[in-house]
């Protein structure tokens, strides 16, 4: 089974997290699949939308740790899958749409602020646990958070590390509308198609000026990715990354 999906339906391409046993926790391969499949969407002419789900019930759970253990021991230290797929997403000049039924973890969460329209179940919720792990915002987050939530918010979330309700992401803007479970990629697939409709160089030149801020997010991330790098090597982390471990196996 692969773990992530790709499907083109005319000018759509649907990427779909594939992996509900693991709670769609990304994995080396996930990373490598989701990479490939933005850059090759954004190669494609005939693509036009990109729409990003995962499971019934479940977005994403972040990153899958056991994963990310292995990664750093056999990288020394090091684990650049995440920031790949960072700068693919940023590079993308198509429409990203989402699709979130259940728990946005980690990148799950950071990845929609750099998406366009957001559609969500009432049952969705967004989580940034950044600091319990013994890290640091990633994919601008640390810009994105406060310009979308305000600084207090964003602090709830990335300091606290207390979720985002369903109804307070639509609240402040994070997701554009709140859809039954049931109805969510009915509506999604809809959207999608009125987009795909849209006359291709005026949505592109439209999404590129709504997004004016890609080549700042992309130093953002450079300059997390150190901190986040030096905080990894820190005796907390390991300590922190050993107890997560242990509390998932048991």
């Amino acid at each position: 089974m692969t773990a992530v999906t790709s499907r083109m339906n005319g000018a759509i391409c649907t990427l779909s997290f594939n992996r509900p046993d693991k709670l769609n926790a990304l994995n080396r391969d996930m990373y490598a699949l989701l990479t490939e499949g933005f850059t090759k969407a954004n190669a494609d002419d005939n693509c036009r939308v990109i729409v990003v789900k995962g499971t019934p019930g479940i977005f994403t759970a972040g990153n899958d740790l056991a994963d990310f253990s292995a990664a750093l021991e056999q990288g020394g230290g090091r684990f650049d899958s995440p920031f790949l797929l960072m700068e693919a997403i940023l590079k993308t000049e198509k429409t990203i749409v989402a699709c979130v039924d259940g728990a946005a973890i980690g990148i799950g969460t950071t990845m929609l602020f750099h998406f366009d329209l957001i559609y969500a179940s009432p049952g969705a919720s967004f989580h940034a646990p950044f600091a319990d792990l013994g890290v640091c915002p990633e994919f601008a987050s640390s810009e994105t958070f406060p310009a979308l939530l305000g600084h207090h918010r964003a602090a709830q979330m990335l300091l606290l590390g207390e979720p985002l309700t369903a109804v307070d992401a639509e609240r402040f803007g994070l997701v554009n509308k709140l859809v039954d479970s049931e109805s969510l990629n009915k509506t999604v697939d809809a959207v999608a198609e009125k987009l795909a409709a849209k006359p291709i160089d005026a949505l592109r030149t439209s999404r590129q000026l709504l997004n004016a801020r890609k080549q700042h997010y992309l130093e953002v991330i450079e300059r997390e990715g150190e901190q986040f790098g030096r905080l990894m090597q820190t005796p907390e982390f390991k300590a922190n990354l050993e107890k997560f471990l242990s509390k998932s196996s048991s």
